[in-house]
């Protein structure tokens, strides 16, 4: 049975009360966590990678060489050429010289440079004179110069450059929800959201260059005769050029691919890459077809495909076509399609048909990289790991692989550090392509006078056909799986996670005590 107290008691039991629980709310609000249940979400934003320079054909940096090395002789050398003999020497010479009785002693015109002195006498004068006996002359010579070869190889296995682009996250439940000891997971996630993957091909270039020069000056020119003095030093600035580069042979320069050149000018009579050699045919002037070599360089680039960065690339490698027209009319006795007459001085080469078929031998090569996304965790505090026996203060492994962990302290600030790990694949083979090429009327125009000749180009076809079908691929020659190194490190931003301490969570139990035992008073 409850007695309902009224009038002041009343409104002293009402402040009282009010007290109490404003104690107690605070009490439970002050403490590091909340009461409603929830996670906390740590986005990390872009984390970007790359790796460049690293090997095609096996993991670590791609390998290659660099070699530019001069053969030949420089020097740089300073001498003194001829003499001078003598020098410039000083003596004294006395004379007597009488003085007139008047005591005036005449100098220079007219005697009007005299002085008085004592009159009559003869005194002795004393007169010093200079006499340059110098002879000869000299000169500084300087002379610097280089002349040789200068050898240059470049040559790489080929190269594999990656940029990839991850997005990352971190769910773990409010401070609220956790207690000391009590394991959980961070809950991570992550995406990728982009990347690149490109190739570089092996690569072969030399080259051969004849260096000359040469460069003189004299200074400190300077001449001298007895009794007549010396000429002042002179020099005649530098005589000679600078060094002069003359390219004698080079092979697939960054300028003509696939090329050879002798003195920097491609020449006939030599083997060229993506030239055409053709087989000529038994009747003059027909050819059967013709064989074309290439020099493959196949710069793959690709991007994201699913969960992996895929690239693709190819280029041709031997091409052989037979002429067609050239084997139908052979039997005949008769050339190809090819007909050449001239008119006056212009020269022209036509063909009224040209059929080639035949086959492409091309490398294909194909890659993969799987990324996966590696993390380095740093407690400022120590924690409990799954599967880990103690405190830790440190894990490392794939970042969807977090293990639980528990907190020891109120605070714990976690650093992670990301890197990226992941197999990239490398399969290389040989594709066969078919080509059917069908020209109609195609002329060459030029100009022949004089035994000289002048090329005006080229005209046609007037009608054409080119198809290129890939008829099969080979299996792999190489196929190989590695692992690709070569990543940085990205650090992210750290984040802090907290416990309730267990005495808030006392406090807060003996501040609902209190309620409850001044509540039972006031009844």
């Amino acid at each position: 049975m409850f007695i309902l107290k009224t009038g002041k008691y009343y409104q002293e039991f009402l402040v009282k009360k009010c007290k109490i629980f404003l104690f107690s709310f605070l009490i439970v609000f002050s403490a590091p966590w909340t009461a409603t249940a929830g996670t906390v979400e740590v986005d990390f934003g872009s984390l970007d990678f790359s790796s460049s320079g690293q090997g095609m054909w096996g993991s670590g940096s791609a390998p290659g060489l660099n070699i530019n090395r001069f053969l030949g002789v420089t020097w740089n050398e300073t001498a003194t050429v001829g003499g001078i003999t003598g020098e410039i020497s000083s003596t004294s010479i006395s004379w007597p010289h009488p003085h007139s009785p008047s005591g005036w002693e005449c100098h220079g015109f007219a005697c009007l440079g005299g002085h008085f002195h004592n009159s009559g006498g003869i005194h002795i004068h004393t007169n010093t004179l200079s006499i340059d006996t110098r002879t000869g002359a000299t000169l500084d010579i300087s002379t610097s110069g280089k002349v040789g070869f200068q050898f240059g190889l470049q040559a790489d296995s080929g190269s594999v450059n990656t940029d990839v682009q991850f997005n990352a996250n971190v769910f773990f439940p409010e401070p609220g929800n956790l207690r000391f000891g009590e394991f959980f997971n961070l809950n991570p996630d992550s995406s990728l959201a982009g990347g690149t993957l490109s190739t570089n091909f092996p690569e072969l270039t030399v080259n051969l260059d004849a260096i000359v020069g040469v460069r003189a000056r004299v200074d400190n020119a300077q001449a001298c005769l007895a009794l007549v003095g010396c000429t002042a030093k002179a020099s005649t600035g530098e005589l000679g050029f600078a060094d002069q580069t003359v390219p004698i042979i080079s092979f697939n320069d960054p300028g003509s691919p696939g090329e050879i050149k002798i003195l920097g000018l491609l020449d006939p009579a030599l083997f060229q890459f993506d030239s055409e050699i053709s087989i000529p045919g038994a009747v003059p002037g027909s050819s059967l077809g013709g064989v074309t070599v290439h020099v493959p360089d196949i710069n793959a680039i690709g991007g994201v495909s699913g969960n992996k960065l895929v690239a693709s690339g190819e280029d041709d490698l031997i091409k052989l076509t037979a002429d067609l027209d050239g084997l139908a009319l052979a039997p005949l006795g008769l050339p190809g399609g090819g007909v050449s007459f001239n008119v006056g001085i212009l020269s022209v080469s036509a063909d009224l048909i040209d059929i080639d078929m035949g086959p492409i031998l091309k490398i294909v090569q194909d890659f993969e990289f799987t990324p996966s996304l590696i993390v380095d965790l740093l407690f400022d505090k120590p924690v409990l790991i799954a599967g880990l026996f103690g405190p830790q203060t440190s894990w490392s492994g794939l970042w969807d692989s977090l293990p639980d962990i528990a907190l020891l302290s109120p605070n714990t600030l976690i650093t992670p550090t990301f890197s990226v790990e992941g197999m990239f694949s490398n399969n290389t083979l040989l594709g066969i392509d078919g080509i059917f090429q069908l020209d109609i009327l195609k002329a060459s125009l030029a100009l022949e006078a004089l035994g000289f000749s002048f090329d005006l180009g080229e005209i046609g076809p007037l009608f054409q056909i080119l198809e290129r079908t890939n008829l099969f691929n080979t299996p792999p020659l190489f196929s190989s799986t590695f692992a690709l190194s070569g990543f940085n490190n990205v650090v992210g931003r750290s984040f802090l996670i907290t416990v309730p301490e267990p005495t808030a969570i006392l406090l807060l139990g003996f501040g609902l005590i209190v309620v409850g035992v001044r509540r039972r008073k006031l009844i």
